[in-house]
């Protein structure tokens, strides 16, 4: 019974190479391809520079991720930081929002197919996104080991595609003094230049989950800050690059609000255009959409561990994947697809709701040295205790900031329906906690 339910210590499967193919597949995807052009409208020939300042806003919460991950790595991650950091209840509450976060998830099937219909006008998208979304889910119910040899292959043709477009559009790019004058980088002022970079923190983040697999990977405390720093890093620099060609190829008023398309078509030939979009852009949505397969069970299957959920849910197939949670996260995702939501209200809402649950694994970073002296004495990544405290305190201003300013579009409806949500959470942790309590006797 406990090999097939998850109790059985997890075989050190992934290495370096294997996580960092999942963390660039998972923050290379809607991002970038989506939002660039966005991005131009607020801030011009500043978006490279905002690929920066996004950087910068989005390490501070990955600095907490990593220190937790290095002092008390573990699967299904960022829930036992919760659960033992800030209380069990909490962590319940956690795992509810993440569920309904990965709404999400259909935001890439979706934007893959909007992709999909540029090469071939008048496909059938909703089927296509589908299609997409089946396959990724099927890849991942054959195992993490097969998830993540498929993701290598899909992130090496995917870096090599933007790689190739910037190489080749830097030759178009005739002026770049346009980088250099603050009235051209920051057009509508600093604030116009921060929203920019605010909203390009969307196409960073995804790091922060390779601590989800915690006790399946070789070397945990010093592989995860290790990947998580690595990723970020290369990722920023291609964001600079593609902004730059983005800005740079056309004038500004041609690109503002579009996607990579519009400068792909001037650069490359019909063929190679054709090989950029959907070796490139196509490939990034299913990376991320693969990516998030891979962890998003990690929480639910030790909650059931821990007497939260019936533990027969965990039940695992011959592959070990626990395919009760990951079929729930693929209805999840598959919902909008099938009721025919915009790809732009689907990211916007996931992202709103990610930004509530993604507070609650950094700021347990605050409890860390006070409730685990030991595990963070002993990581090989350590925080200073002063950063400890200060860094999610600025973490929780900076995501209030995005949870404000999603407010309007989410819509008072939504909020109140989130809230709702939320107190049947707690209401459903109060009611199952002595069950837990129980259960944990009994071990």
């Amino acid at each position: 019974m406990a090999s097939s339910l998850g109790k059985t210590p997890a075989k050190k499967t992934l290495g370096f190479w294997d996580l960092l193919s999942i963390s660039l597949g998972q923050i290379i995807g809607t991002g970038v391809v989506v939002l660039t052009g966005i991005s131009i409208s607020m801030t011009g020939y500043g978006a490279p520079w905002a690929f920066l300042l996004a950087l910068a806003i989005v390490a501070i919460p990955t600095l907490c991720i990593a220190a937790l991950g290095s002092a008390v790595p573990a699967s299904g991650g960022n829930y036992t930081y919760v659960r033992d950091l800030l209380g069990a209840k909490t962590s319940i509450v956690y795992l509810g929002l993440l569920i309904a976060g990965q709404v999400i998830l259909a935001s890439f099937a979706i934007g893959f197919a909007e992709y999909a219909d540029a090469l071939l006008p008048n496909i059938n998208m909703k089927l296509t996104a589908a299609f997409i979304m089946v396959a990724c889910f099927g890849a991942n119910l054959l195992g993490i080991k097969t998830a993540a040899r498929f993701q290598s292959l899909m992130v090496l043709v995917l870096i090599f595609s933007l790689l190739f477009y910037i190489f080749a559009g830097l030759g178009h790019v005739d002026d770049y003094s346009n980088y250099t004058k603050p009235e051209h980088i920051l057009p509508n002022g600093f604030g116009g230049f921060f929203a920019a970079a605010f909203l390009l923190r969307l196409s960073l983040i995804g790091s922060e989950f390779i601590s989800e697999f915690g006790d399946e990977m070789k070397n945990p405390g010093r592989t995860i800050p290790l990947v998580m720093g690595v990723s970020l890093g290369l990722v920023t620099l291609i964001y600079i690059g593609i902004g730059i060609v983005a800005t740079g190829v056309l004038p500004l008023a041609d690109i503002q609000g579009k996607n990579l398309a519009a400068t792909a078509k001037v650069i490359f030939s019909a063929p190679i255009y054709i090989a950029f979009i959907a070796g490139g852009v196509m490939l990034s949505l299913v990376t991320s959409l693969n990516a998030i397969f891979a962890w998003c069970t990690r929480g639910l299957s030790m909650a059931s561990e821990d007497g939260w959920l019936p533990i027969k849910l965990a039940a695992k197939n011959r592959f070990g994947t626990p395919w009760i949670f990951l079929s729930l996260f693929f209805v999840v995702g598959f919902i909008p697809i099938i009721t025919g939501m915009s790809l732009s209200y689907v990211a916007i809402l996931g992202n709103a709701v990610g930004a509530i649950f993604g507070l609650f694994p950094v700021f347990a970073l605050f409890n860390l040295a006070r409730k685990n002296p030991k595990a963070y004495a002993a990581a090989p990544f350590k925080l200073p205790i002063w950063a400890t405290k200060l860094l999610p305190i600025l973490a929780v201003g900076i995501y209030g900031y995005g949870i404000y300013s999603s407010w309007d579009f989410v819509g008072n409806k939504g909020w109140i329906a989130l809230v709702v949500y939320a107190g049947l959470l707690l209401t459903y942790a109060h009611w199952r906690e002595p069950k837990t309590k129980s259960i944990a006797q009994k071990l």
